[in-house]
This record gives structure tokens, sequence and C-alpha cells, in this order.
């Protein structure tokens, strides 16, 4: 292991390398760095790309250093890193990261292949610094109330239900961005060879897609909520699969988990283009209560999230509702830059959802891929 080279605790602002500046980068967390000043500072930049550099001085950045590797960062003044590289790539990032001894806040999915995951889970130990997951809803105070609800209403609970109206598009993030971002389009050569070695040669072009779209590029999100309402409790989604669906050519996919018998948890994930906004429901059901959650698209500054909880005495055959909504631009990556810069230099702080919860995730969506009908 090499020198430790992580933030001091108490050290003041987080001095954080970003490693890819595409499309997330510019979409979420470029702009929540200006907003942190006081919590995160941006202290190099590895990117290739000159276009991509270029946008990062325009954001608010020119005087950052650009790097070609980790270690350069470290030399820079980087004490943690934020990978913002696409998903195939993250496994090598990762790694070179805690090579240099950098805690690493990983956008999601960080894997999709369990093998990958418990080789970074060795190399997390070996070099005795974290890697946290880019699971940004978790930080969402409505998303929060949400889970603290379910959390005690569970012993009631009856149903989960998620469900997702995705445009995928370009013109989600286009008004965010400082030049044209990428059209929807097939799986590059590296990805679909890290599909493979995820689900296996058997595992066919529907199947890998699903996985990388609609299970693990978007549900695994909600996954990771529903395994958070479930923690503790001794249910699980991973080997409680009732079945998983394909339909509209691969634009929906579907998947139903029976944790026990008293619980059943229905996800759907619809691409739908010609919709100009995204919708996300999730609906958690109790015996004598009703939680739903709406929320906007994550890269979204003019709407929150909203939380409606009903709940009935049938005794005295009353009803009441309370509803819980956030500021608009107060979105969870904001909240999740502080949470992840409190977790690195506050003794007090809680971790963030890590690699085990990765695996654990990863494991469920991974099960529904090979099971799709």
């Amino acid at each position: 292991m090499r020198e430790r080279t992580a933030p001091r605790r108490g050290g003041g602002s987080l001095p954080v390398v970003l490693i890819g500046a595409g499309k997330v980068a510019h979409a979420a967390h470029l702009r929540a760095i200006r907003d942190l000043p006081h919590t995160v500072r941006l202290a190099a930049l590895v990117e290739s790309d000159p276009e991509r550099v270029a946008a990062v001085a325009a954001a608010g950045f020119p005087e950052v250093p650009v790097c070609g590797t980790p270690a350069e960062a470290v030399r820079a003044g980087a004490r943690a890193a934020l990978v913002c590289t696409p998903w195939w790539t993250h496994r090598d990032v990762v790694l070179d990261c805690l090579d240099q001894g950098l805690p690493v806040l990983c956008e999601k999915p960080v894997s999709l292949d369990p093998a990958e995951i418990d080789e970074l889970l060795a190399a997390e130990e070996k070099a005795g610094v974290p890697v946290a997951a880019g699971y940004m809803k978790r930080h969402d105070p409505v998303v929060q109330r949400f889970v603290t609800h379910c959390r005690a209403e569970l012993p009631a609970a009856r149903r989960i239900v998620v469900d997702i109206h995705d445009p995928n598009a370009p013109h989600q993030v286009a008004h965010l961005m400082p030049y044209a971002p990428a059209p929807f389009g097939p799986q590059p050569p590296p990805a679909e060879e890290a599909l493979r070695r995820a689900l296996g040669e058997s595992a066919g072009p529907a199947r890998r897609e699903a996985y990388a779209r609609g299970l693990g590029g978007s549900l695994i999100h909600q996954v990771n909520i529903v395994h958070a309402i479930l923690e503790g409790s001794g249910r699980a989604l991973y080997g409680r699969l009732l079945h998983a669906d394909r339909w509209a050519d691969g634009a929906g996919v579907g998947v139903r988990w029976r944790p026990d018998p008293e619980l059943v948890v229905d996800a759907t994930h619809l691409r739908v283009p010609a919709h100009r906004r995204y919708r996300e429901t999730l609906e958690f059901t109790a015996a004598s209560s009703v939680a739903t959650l709406t929320l906007p698209s994550p890269y979204a500054r003019d709407e929150s999230a909203t939380l409606h909880i009903d709940t009935w005495d049938e005794a005295a055959a009353l009803g009441a509702r309370g509803t819980w909504t956030a500021e608009p631009g107060h979105t969870g990556f904001g909240g999740q830059l502080v949470a992840w810069a409190r977790s690195l230099t506050e003794d007090a702080a809680p971790p963030l959802p890590g690699l085990a919860e990765v695996r654990r995730d990863t494991l469920a969506v991974r099960e529904a891929a090979l099971r799709l009908a």
C-alpha cells in the first residue's frame, strides 16, 4: 500500500480530482462543486478530450491542473477522486485511484460484474480507503424521509412499486451541456465486452441491452433504495425473483421479487423518447398507510422530489395526509458531495453507500437480466 494520501480530519474543503468530464460531470457534479466552495474544491482534472477540458475551464475552473493519471493528480494536490468515466472503465480507474491511496466516489453503476466488484472490495481493503457509490438519490432529504417511513412500517408492508418513464434522450441534458450530448445509440464495443463478461457468452444482445440500460443503468438506483428499506430485516431481493420481462422491443423492462410471503416488489423502466420529462414514482403500501414518492429527472433544477404519506385509523374512520417536498435546485448530487466530504474529514460522519451495497444491488439486477422472458 502506498503512503496514505487521504484528506486529514478537520482539514477544510476536500481537494478532489474529477476523472472524466462527460455528461454527468457537466450536468450535475461541476455545478454542485461550484455551489459548495467551502466543502469541495476541484484540485485536478483527468480528461484527455481537449473539448471537454476547455469546457471545464469555461465552466468556472480555468486554473485547474489537467493531469493524465491519478498519480499526477495526487502530485497536484488531490486527496480524493470523483470518478465520472463511462461505467465499463470504472474497474480500472478505481483500481488506479486506490493504488494511490485516494478515496473514491464513483458514479453508478460502479460495475455490472460481481467478479469486478469482488476485486474492488479486495483492493479497497488493501488500500485502507473507501469506495463510495454514486447513489445520489439516497442524499435527497425527501427520499431519506421516505426510507425512514418505510423502515418503520416494514413489518406491515405488503408491496413496493417502482415505475419509471425515462426519455433517455439528449434533450434531457442538452440545456446543461457546453457541447452537444451524444445521441442515444448502441453500446460501444468495450461496453459490449464488459457485458459479455458480466452475463456470460450465452446471454444474447437483448439481455445485454436490458442489463446495460433499464436494469443496471437505471433501476439499480431504485433497487438500492428498496435494499435500504429492507436493511436489517432479513429480507432481500437476490434469490427471491419471481419473474423478469421485456416488452416494446426492449424499451420496457419489468421485474417482480417476493422477499417474503407478505411482500412483493415490482419495478419497471420504460424508455419513452418522445416524453419531455422524466418521471419516477415509488409507492410503499402497508396495512394502514401508503407512501408515494415522486422524483423528477436527476438533472432537473426546476423540480424536486415530493412525498405524500396517507394514513388512516380504521376504528375512527379517519384518514390523514402528510406532504413533504424540497425547494427546486436542492438535488441529491449536492447532498452527496457534502456527505462524501464529511465522511472523509469528520470522525463522526456516517459512511456513504459502498461496495458491499453495490454488490448486493448488482446481484439482484443481474439475476433479473439472466431470467428475462
